[in-house]
Parts: structure tokens; sequence; C-alpha cells
């Protein structure tokens, strides 16, 4: 057999290995694609551990066609962070308080937060200016590490540090997708909570889930805050003190009055 046969049978099976390749990543990306609109409408997740594959793999491709059917690209952040937590949530569950550790963005700070930088993060100094400090207390009431991070490197070296058994974070669609990414690649069961509203300064965060996620524990099957009236309290004075008449303020004292009622 010469060269030119070997080359030629060489570049037959290169072409039905793209045109194969070619073949699967439009399907996968048509599931992804299908996925999203599911989670988009019904909030359900359709087969998690496929759907994480996929979205890991081909997520610059689903985000462009959604984006052609006109649906924001915070979709797949969204429905990403939210598979990672179902995966991740019996095992988080099962970690003892004492064994996770959080992690809070400092821009949820008061942008006149008198709070020092310190080897740890934001050194929080309980001034009441915004609701770091009552949940930080809340947290570490029950045993919780509590870090204020600047940036994703001290994440990195706090974990190396404490070597906490599970990690619950708090940031923008990128951070948390990015950063319970890294976590679970370390093997640590992660769960993630997107702010309400993001940017560099003076955000705000859904205090409602997060202190749902904080109290979470297998010992007593997971935690619905809905039914401790004594949380769902806590949750409004927390947000009140970001500054009364917030959506999460408004969306908490509703849920309280629902459950009130009977009605959650």
């Amino acid at each position: 057999m010469d060269l030119f046969s070997i080359l030629a049978g060489l570049a037959l099976v290169l072409g039905a290995f793209m045109l194969f390749a070619g073949v699967m990543g439009i399907l996968l990306t048509v599931v992804g694609v299908a996925s999203a609109l599911i989670f988009l409408k019904t909030r359900q997740i359709i087969v998690p551990r496929v759907t994480l594959f996929i979205l890991n793999i081909l997520e610059a491709p689903v985000r462009y066609m959604l984006w052609m059917f006109g649906i924001e690209e915070d979709v797949v952040s969204n429905l990403v962070i939210e598979v990672r937590n179902l995966l991740y949530t019996r095992s988080y569950n099962k970690t003892p308080y004492k064994d996770r550790a959080i992690f809070l963005p400092q821009c949820l700070r008061n942008p006149k937060c008198p709070a020092p930088l310190t080897p740890e993060g934001i050194k929080c100094m309980g001034c009441g200016r915004c609701g770091i400090g009552a949940i930080k207390d809340e947290a570490e009431r029950l045993g919780t590490r509590v870090f204020i991070a600047p940036g994703s490197s001290l994440i990195k070296r706090m974990v190396k540090k404490y070597r906490p058994k599970a990690i619950l974070g708090v940031g923008c669609h990128m951070e948390v997708n990015e950063g319970t990414a890294k976590m679970a690649s370390y093997g640590l069961p992660v769960q993630g909570v997107v702010l309400d509203r993001d940017g560099c300064v003076d955000t705000r965060v859904n205090v409602l889930e997060l202190l749902e996620r904080i109290k979470s524990h297998s010992a007593y099957g997971r935690y619905h805050i809905e039914e401790d009236l004594e949380f769902q309290e806590k949750a409004v004075e927390i947000s009140k003190l970001w500054g009364a008449g917030s959506a999460t303020e408004v969306e908490i004292i509703e849920a309280v009055k629902k459950s009130e009622k009977g009605k959650w």
C-alpha cells in the first residue's frame, strides 16, 4: 500500500469522525436548549447529571441558540447552578454545620462599611449597616465558618487552610457557577445562591433562600424555612438592614403572611 492510499484512508476516517462529532454536537446542543427551555417554563430539571454534562461542554452554543430565541443568557447559568445544587443537596445536608464554610461576596456590604480587609477576607464589625453581620451570626451560632471574600483567590486559600467538607457560595451568576464548579472538582458538596441584584457595589441577596440553605441538615430532613415562623421573622429583620422596602423584604413578608394562613 503506497503513502497516498494510507493518507486517503486516514482522511476518510478523520472525515467520518468529524461528521459524527458534528452531528452529536448538534444533537447535544438541541438537548441542552430543550432542557433550558423546560427549566425556564416549569423549573423542572430533566436528567440532572446528563444536563450538567451537556451544559459543561456545550454552554457557549446553547447560550447562542437561546439568544437567537430572545432568551437571556442567565437562564443557562441559573440552570447549571440549580442542577449542581440538586445533585449535591443530599451530601451537603449530611455534612455537619461545623464542617461547612460559607463565602459571601464583599459587594453585599454597605458602601460605607468600616470593616477592614484581613488575610482571611473582610472582617465584619457588626455595625448594622447591612445584613452580613446578622447572617454571619446565624451561621456561626450553628458552628459554620463564614468568610466575606474580596475575590476568588481567598476562597481557595481558606479551603486549603481550614479544609471544610462542604461549601455554600453566594455571588453573581458567573461567580457562583465558576466557584461551585471549582469546589465540586475538589470533591466538595456545594450549594450556590445567586444574588437578587448583582453588580460591584451594594448588591442584594434573597435572605429567605440563604438562611434555608444555611440551616438545611439531613438530621431532620430538608429544612423548610416556610415552616419556621421564627426564622421567617429573622429573615425579614435581616433584609431590613439593607434598607426598607426592598423586593426581597416584600417577598419575605408575603411568605410569612401566607404561611400564617396555611397557604404557603
